[in-house]
Order: C-alpha cells, then sequence, then structure tokens
C-alpha cells in the first residue's frame, strides 16, 4: 500500500457537540440580552410618589392640598408611594417640608416627647401667642402670670418645647401643644388651671 503525500488529518469534532455547545451559548446570549432588557425597564419606568406642593412647617398638620404627584426613575431612592397619599394626610410633618420636595418616609408622623418631658396643651388668647411662627422643635419660654391675688407681682418662666404648633380655634382662642420638664409641672400646674400662661419665643444668644 502506497503511502499518501498528503499529511494526515486531525479527527473532525463530533456535529452533535458543535451543535450544543453553539445552542448553550445562543441560549445565554438570549438570556442575557432579556435581563438587561428587564433591568433597564425596571430602571427607567417612572414610579409615581408623593411630593410637597406647599412648604409644610415642622409640627403642623398635612392636609391634602400640600400633597401632590411626582414621577422619579431613581431606584432606591427615599420617597412615599402616591397610593399612600390617604394614609400621610391628617399627619405632622417631623420637620420643615419645603414646597417642591419629594416626601420622605421618615419625615412625617406623630412627634415623640423626649424622656422626662411631658406634654401639655394649651389654651391661649391670641394676645398670648407671639405673632411669629411658632413650629415643632422650637424652644420657647412659657411665662407665669400673675392673678390678682398675688401681691409680688413677679412672673415665673418655664423653659418648654413646642409639640404642634399653634392653631386658631372657632371661638377666637389659640391651642397649642408643647413639652415641659416633669419637674415643672407641679409648679406650673396653678398657672394653666388658671390660664394665666403666655408664650414667649427665646431669644439665642
Amino acid at each position: 500500500m502506497t503511502a499518501s503525500w498528503l499529511p494526515e488529518s486531525a479527527p473532525r469534532p463530533r456535529r452533535l457537540a458543535g451543535s450544543w455547545f453553539v445552542a448553550v451559548c445562543v441560549l445565554a446570549a438570549c438570556l442575557g440580552g432579556l435581563g438587561t432588557a428587564i433591568g433597564f425597564s425596571r430602571v427607567s419606568h417612572p414610579a409615581q410618589v408623593l411630593m410637597l406642593a406647599g412648604t409644610v412647617l415642622q409640627g403642623d398638620v398635612i392636609e391634602a392640598g400640600d400633597l401632590g404627584v411626582a414621577e422619579v426613575t431613581a431606584p432606591g431612592a427615599p420617597t412615599v408611594p402616591a397610593a399612600d397619599r390617604d394614609s400621610v394626610v391628617g399627619t405632622r410633618a417631623l420637620t420643615t417640608l419645603p414646597a417642591g420636595s419629594l416626601l420622605a418616609p421618615e419625615s412625617y408622623g406623630l412627634p415623640k416627647v423626649a424622656a422626662g418631658m411631658t406634654q401639655v396643651t394649651l389654651r391661649l388668647s391670641p394676645s398670648q401667642v407671639p405673632v411669629s411662627p411658632l413650629p415643632g422643635g422650637m424652644t420657647v419660654v412659657l411665662l407665669g402670670l400673675p392673678g390678682l391675688d398675688d401681691k409680688d407681682g413677679a412672673v415665673q418662666s418655664f423653659a418648654a418645647t413646642v409639640v404642634f404648633p399653634p392653631v386658631p380655634q372657632v371661638d377666637g382662642s389659640v391651642v397649642m401643644d408643647v413639652a415641659v420638664d416633669r419637674a415643672d409641672i407641679e409648679a406650673l400646674a396653678p398657672y394653666l388651671l388658671g390660664r394665666r400662661v403666655a408664650v414667649a419665643a427665646r431669644l439665642e444668644r
């Protein structure tokens, strides 16, 4: 038998194995493209969230007219879904919420009184409250005014923190809540019962 002068050819790969490899590559490419498309869709699809249509001072009640709806596409941003609107209305702003900003989950609710403090509701006449705004968290001074039977006419002062800002009532009075030190409650009580309390803004030094 005469030897051929052609070089010996390498064995051909099995067609079945080659077809399987190509199929796997195509499937991987398809799945990768599908995953990218889903991810892009999630990022690019806007979500409807709540925004502030008007500024709400810290401690004020959030009303329906204070809220608007915005669309955002940033995933993971601290926002409140527009569907939660009804649960937000009627709560309090825990910080001052500027108009045009997005509502954050931790920026509304009910304020908590610090340990060692007691929340007190004041019903005052307009003349007993400063004209300037008194937002929640602001430090004020409660002035215990002397009564008709007080001979010395001394005015007592008590440090307090605004919990709920003043709200005018239909009867012409003003209602607000403050937090005072529990140690001051006994001394403050006669002034509260006699409605002889005035609120003064604390001057910053």
